[in-house]
């Protein structure tokens, strides 16, 4: 249980939440297609191919789309439960309201409802990362199949006998790493291999109407996982709703990050124009400003540069 001392922290507008993670997983699909199409002009010509850089991108698009329809999951088994425990109440309330020794059942059921829903955001934002990883090494290390998770890339990068250590990206992976990717990873793993650890129920009824208020707060070791929650949690009760949003958006915010580290590795690596053959073709994009042609790619790196942290 939370402190009931302190304020409640919890998602205000859901239809506001909602459209702006839409809003900015699209943003990033933009970075994406950027990077596909920086593949292209810079190292090897993919136009009308089905390359493995498409099929990895593809794979990041499925867990991103997860992780906010596990959102929308567990936000709709709130109400669900509010209307479930309402009903139980206006029919018998001893049933709500009456002690149970060791602990209400009802409550252990909702709580592991909302558990369940929450550790399924966890694993999908956790396994963003593998995908992301290989889709890095692919592109930086020559078409290299080797890495397929996060833990392996970050640590590449720190060895400095590694070629990794020597990339422009490596300070960028570990600096996401060590802010964020570790602390999401360590918690994962946590709940994968040692315990799972239930989010706590807060109810407050109102007996006249019997209407029902259902919260359910974030546990302390999510919570000591990360240091911006953390802080937040000295004067406030996080909810599993506020944290799963903020969850969503930190890994928005870091795969701006590394995306952007991705382009400029792509650049010092280009060998445009010599690895086009006669018979590619090649987009280009032209500025209306300067008439000069340059990588398709441009407009979409500068909508994402420009309206990524608008929410």
């Amino acid at each position: 249980m939370g402190n009931d001392k302190k304020i409640l922290l919890d998602i205000q507008d859901r239809q506001k939440t909602f459209e702006s993670i839409a809003n900015r997983l699209e943003l990033l699909d933009e970075g994406f297609r950027a990077l596909y199409a920086d593949y292209s002009h810079h190292i090897e010509v993919t136009n009308g191919k089905q390359h493995d850089i498409l099929r990895l991108k593809e794979n990041i698009d499925y867990r991103l789309f997860s992780s906010k329809f596990h959102l929308e999951l567990l936000l709709r088994q709130h109400f669900a439960i509010e209307g479930r425990i309402q009903e139980i109440f206006r029919d018998d309330p001893g049933k709500v309201l009456n002690p149970v020794y060791p602990s209400h059942p009802l409550f252990d059921y909702c709580e592991r409802e909302i558990t369940s829903v929450f550790d399924s955001i966890i694993f999908h934002l956790a396994s963003v990362y593998d995908y992301l990883s290989a889709a890095i090494n692919f592109i930086c290390n020559k078409k290299d199949k080797s890495i397929t998770k996060w833990s392996q890339l970050a640590k590449s990068c720190r060895d400095r006998e590694n070629t990794y250590s020597g990339k422009k990206i490596a300070s960028v992976i570990i600096s996401e790493n060590e802010n964020f990717v570790d602390k999401l990873y360590r918690y994962r793993s946590r709940v994968i291999h040692e315990r799972s650890e239930i989010n706590a129920i807060s109810l407050s009824l109102k007996i006249a109407s019997s209407k029902a208020v259902v919260k359910f707060i974030s546990t302390d070791g999510l919570i000591k996982s990360f240091p911006s929650l953390k802080e937040k949690a000295k004067t406030h009760n996080l909810t599993v709703a506020f944290t799963s949003e903020w969850l969503i958006h930190a890994t928005i915010d870091s795969i701006v990050n590394i995306l952007f580290s991705m382009k400029e590795e792509m650049e010092q690596m280009s060998t445009f124009p010599d690895h086009i053959a006669d018979a590619d073709f090649i987009l280009l994009y032209t500025d209306p400003k300067t008439g000069h042609a340059g990588p398709a790619s441009k407009p979409l790196w500068e909508n994402l540069k420009n309206n990524i942290n608008k929410r």
